[in-house]
């Protein structure tokens, strides 16, 4: 038998009214023995408000169909007679019922084949403290009508308490049974803060294949994974003020963050909030996900850091770095653009201000970024704005974490302080038992081989959280080239493909081959080909191979693709997959690690001028072993690692092949 679920699970913590807690608790009752049972408290599906309070609805699923309920604790006669004849006319509710339908018929696992919602839906109005009889004689027959249908009044809620459910179940038509792999695609398009939407492409016999791209509206479908309750409990517990979310890779914290985004924006759909993060793939995730969500033309605007910079100087017509000579795209003209914004907010000559801020892998954000995000808050009162950042210390892949200490602190006594206001998330969701294991193996040889040659990894109990993993999968597999040259690592690539192609049944479009750098200007020692290039003809070999053409998400090579548009195997670098995952990674590329810091060998490391150059390669230590701690995690269920140096040639390297598997894991290629 089953049990009524009720989001969040821990509802007391909503403001609800005692009426509306009461008839949480008759529902619990009244479908204590469903199958598959429902209810959503507080969701504002249309993203409205009227002065100021949002319009908010709870949500029922049942296999009958789905009633969406407003509460309104009206206690006059006078006052309920003229709610019910403004919602009663076909102009109001046909409105709200026409726009709620058609946010369900965005959804092709709700829709029929003309693509009309093909599953019973009623919207509800509940008037717990006016009986029906006090209305008698005061509504036209076109209002009574709708009351029959679409109203429940006190004395009803005593009907449905004492003689059951049928007083809600009369007002369903007939229609397609709601079946239970269909509700989180319900939540997704109603209340999408509970849900992670992915992508599938559905063919002309309407099977479901995983696979992204661009397609049409009458192609795409999304498919939606519901957050578990623990997650749930904790967007519905982060409320207004300062917060950090500290979290193990996997563990879903860009989720929990742009839930909460979701959640807090449909709350207060008066307000603007911004999500901003450094990378533009996972900017180009978020964007998908904010357009699935129904957010796009409201009130939620996303924006990677350097997009957010260039955007408030056009917003504010004030001039870019482009015209003054600098060319876009260089280092250069990014300082330029940052320190142009910043001295033009602090001027007031930006007037572009935010409810909510979210920051996603705020480790790679330099401290200056962070304060300059802090300050675009319409209030800096803790109980007058939203701000939340949200990283992993063990991705600071930009070095941004200096001598311990991170882009948010220090900052000063105007900036937050986060002693107890610091979620620490511990569930890993993405990466295989096997995987987080192996993983686990790599931080602990780290720490010992970045102790022996000065380079603390160890003393901050914040760096490399690592997390329970919550499902199995095959062990990682280390992978050697059949010769030390491009060609040779090309083909040992080429060759982990083809094995979780034909061998693990994988498709193309779940493979993701990661590296460091696609090429240098110098020769690694002991590497035959006179420069280093990383595939250097990836096309054609894809073509020859008879695989489709990759998707390049690498700055320069995109041509457009974006993570939600991926078709065939992906290449990205390991900077570029940052804050993304895929069932199956292959780290290559690595052959080039500590190159341009001169500290590849053990011997780079025990030889220095001075204490600068020391503590400079000391800390290139930690910027790769991050490196490789975040292309590892990014696989869910399948993790190959291309070793491209021999023995002694490469620390990085020796480090993955000494903790994920040793010589009895090697494979040749």
């Amino acid at each position: 038998m089953g049990d009524m679920q009720v989001y969040p699970e821990r509802y007391l913590q909503l403001e609800l009214t005692a009426e509306e807690r009461a008839f949480t608790r008759t529902l619990q009752r009244l479908f204590a023995e469903e199958d598959m049972a429902y209810y959503v408290l507080h969701i504002n599906p249309r993203k409205k408000s009227a002065n100021g309070v949002p319009e908010l609805f709870s949500l029922l699923l049942l296999p009958q169909g789905l009633f969406l309920f407003r509460f309104f604790p009206v206690s006059s006669g006078d006052a309920a007679q003229l709610l019910l004849q403004s919602f009663s006319s076909p102009v109001v509710y046909g409105t709200l019922e026409t726009e709620l339908r058609s946010q369900l018929e965005k959804s092709r696992y709700l829709t029929d084949t003309q693509g009309k919602l093909q599953h019973a839906m009623n919207v509800c109005f509940v008037l717990p403290n006016i009986d029906s009889n006090q209305l008698e004689g005061t509504l036209s027959d076109q209002a009574q009508a709708f009351c029959r249908e679409h109203v429940l009044f006190q004395d009803q809620l005593s009907a449905l308490r004492k003689s059951g459910p049928q007083e809600l179940l009369r007002r369903l038509p007939p229609a397609e049974p709601l079946r239970e792999e269909l509700v989180n695609n319900v939540f997704q398009r109603l209340c999408p803060e509970l849900t992670i939407p992915r992508v599938v492409f559905l063919d002309e016999t309407a099977s479901i294949q995983a696979r992204d791209g661009e397609l049409t509206s009458r192609d795409r479908a999304v498919q939606s994974y519901r957050l578990d309750n623990q997650q749930i409990n904790l967007v519905n517990r982060l409320t207004k003020g300062n917060q950090l979310i500290l979290a193990c890779a996997g563990s879903g914290k860009s989720v929990l963050l742009i839930s909460k985004c979701f959640k807090l924006a449909s709350l207060n759909p008066d307000q603007t909030f911004l999500i901003t993060c450094y990378n533009r793939n996972l900017y180009h995730y978020y964007q998908w996900a904010i357009a699935q969500a129904g957010f796009t033309h409201k009130n939620v605007r996303c924006l990677t850091f350097y997009g957010l910079c260039k955007h408030l100087l056009d917003r504010n017509r004030l001039p870019s770095p482009t015209q003054d000579g600098l060319r876009h795209g260089t280092p250069e003209y990014y300082t330029r653009l940052f320190d142009t914004v910043n001295t033009a907010l602090a001027e007031g000559k930006v007037t572009d201000r935010f409810y909510g801020i979210f920051i996603d892998e705020v480790q790679i954000f330099k401290p200056e970024w962070y304060r300059f995000c802090f300050n675009l808050l319409s209030s800096k009162n803790a109980d007058d704005h939203v701000f939340v950042i949200a990283g992993d210390k063990s991705q600071d892949i930009k070095n941004n974490i200096k001598k311990g200490t991170a882009p948010w602190q220090g900052g000063g006594a105007q900036y937050p302080e986060y002693r107890g206001k610091t979620l620490h998330l511990k569930t890993n969701y993405r990466n295989s038992r096997q995987i987080n294991q192996a993983v686990q193996r790599f931080v602990e040889e780290a720490k010992q081989r970045g102790a022996a040659i000065g380079a603390d990894l160890a003393s901050d109990p914040e760096l490399f959280l690592l997390g329970e993993s919550i499902h199995d999968g095959p062990p990682p597999r280390l992978v050697e080239p059949p010769a030390w040259s491009n060609q040779g690592e090309e083909d040992a690539v080429c060759a982990a493909i083809r094995h979780l192609l034909e061998a693990e049944g994988l498709s193309e479009v779940d493979i993701a081959v990661l590296f460091y750098n696609r090429r240098t200007r110098y020769t690694p020692p002991g590497w035959s080909t006179d420069s280093y290039e990383f595939f250097p003809d990836l096309e054609e070999r894809f073509q020859r191979e008879g695989w489709q053409p990759p998707t390049l998400l690498t700055s320069g090579e995109s041509a457009g693709a974006t993570y939600g548009s991926r078709t065939g195997v992906t290449f990205a670098t390991i900077e570029g997959s940052l804050g993304l995952d895929f069932r199956a990674v292959i780290l290559a590329g690595l052959r080039p690690l500590g190159g341009h810091e001169r500290a590849v060998s053990l011997h780079d490391f025990l030889s220095f001028d001075d204490e600068k150059e020391q503590e400079q390669k000391q800390e290139a230590f930690v910027k790769n072993v991050n490196f490789l701690y975040t292309g590892c995690t990014r696989a869910k269920d399948h993790l190959v690692v291309v070793l491209s140096a021999q023995k002694g040639a490469n620390v990085y390297i020796d480090l993955l092949r000494a903790s994920m598997g040793g010589e009895t894991g090697l494979d040749q290629a």
